[in-house]
């Protein structure tokens, strides 16, 4: 019986997979069994993962291959769920992305984390930036109801030795984390009414309503690359980090709170939609009100057809940091959108 299950989801990386199974592979740590899921790719991933098994008969790699694109958190459950209903009982899960590279001892010292440490449920790897080894990308993230958002306290800093052995935090992403087998099985997988983003966020959230603590271990070690982000080609990324990040609010927030911090978000979202307008990107700013819209009435999982369309390239990029610095024609409609649509969000809270 392996201990721990290391769980990869694929899609679209052909140059990448290889590099990542490549470092699961040197590990030190050998007690574990390796699933991944590809998320139905259009190039040839599955045959560079399949060539890449050949070649590495010594592990146990098991191959999924999904019939559709079921998103970053319906890609690892595939996995998990795999991982889950195998007749190894694993004591652990991690989920890799595709473009994380992990240092040969971080699976030994996850495992070897919560091993030592029954109040942690979730473990995860110090993340560095791929193209830049000496930043870090995160180590640890905070979510902050005054902002409507996250905190990543250590990101984009040089690393230098004084940050704490192990972070103790609000969250961590999925792209290098471990979890306990029998608290995933309590907690559930991976929320895959997200599809992407924020899904790792939930996930710790109720890692911590189940009494655990999110730990991030600062000698387990991974580089992540960052790729270009998709707003800036497509309407992807807006849509749905906005209308996930506006469902983990609604849901999460303090009563005490919450009108607070809603009023935060309506007010961030005017601004952008009112910043995409003003560009010229008018299917960016449709997308921010798809995604308000879908959340308050909990609309789940893919996007429907029309919202993900390609933004207009026109080379300007218009930000607005308040609502004092919008032109007096945005300015004026910025109190009725967030008081309308405030009563809307107490809807919506209703629904989570």
């Amino acid at each position: 019986m392996k201990k721990a299950a290391v769980c990869i989801c694929n899609y679209n990386k052909r140059d990448m997979i290889g590099q990542c199974l490549t470092a699961v592979s040197e590990q030190r740590f050998k007690d574990f069994d390796v699933y991944v899921c590809d998320n139905h790719s259009t190039d040839d991933s599955v045959e560079v993962i399949n060539h890449f098994i050949s070649e590495h008969p010594e592990m146990k790699i098991t191959l999924l291959v999904n019939e559709e694109n079921n998103g970053g958190a319906g890609g690892f459950d595939t996995a998990l769920r795999a991982a889950l209903d195998s007749k190894e009982d694993y004591e652990y899960l991690m989920c890799v992305d595709n473009d994380c590279l992990l240092d040969e001892s971080c699976v030994g010292l996850l495992a070897g984390h919560l091993d030592n440490n029954p109040e942690s449920g979730t473990a995860a790897a110090k993340i560095y930036f791929l193209d830049n080894p000496d930043l870090i990308q995160c180590y640890g993230l905070d979510i902050s109801y005054e902002l409507a958002g996250t905190v990543s306290p250590y990101f984009g800093k040089i690393e230098d030795g004084t940050a704490p052995e192990v972070v103790y935090s609000d969250a961590s992403p999925a792209c290098a984390l471990m979890i306990r087998a029998s608290l995933a099985r309590q907690i559930g997988l991976l929320p895959e009414e997200n599809y992407i983003y924020w899904d790792d966020t939930m996930w710790c959230y109720r890692v911590r309503q189940a009494g655990f603590k999110v730990a991030n271990v600062g000698a387990a070690m991974a580089l992540h690359g960052l790729g270009q982000r998709a707003e800036e080609k497509n309407t992807f990324g807006t849509y749905y980090e906005w209308r996930n990040q506006i469902r983990y609010f609604l849901e999460t927030t303090p009563a005490d709170i919450f009108q607070s911090t809603i009023i935060t978000i309506l007010t961030d979202i005017y601004l952008e939609a009112c910043g995409d307008y003003e560009s010229g990107k008018a299917e960016r700013c449709a997308a921010v009100m798809a995604a308000l819209d879908d959340a308050i009435h909990g609309v789940t999982g893919k996007a429907r057809d029309g919202i993900i369309r390609d933004v207009t390239a026109n080379g300007t990029d218009t930000v607005y940091t308040s609502v004092d610095a919008l032109p007096e024609k945005y300015r004026a409609g910025a109190e009725i959108f967030i008081y309308t649509h405030y009563e809307l969000c107490c809807y919506g809270r209703s629904l989570q």
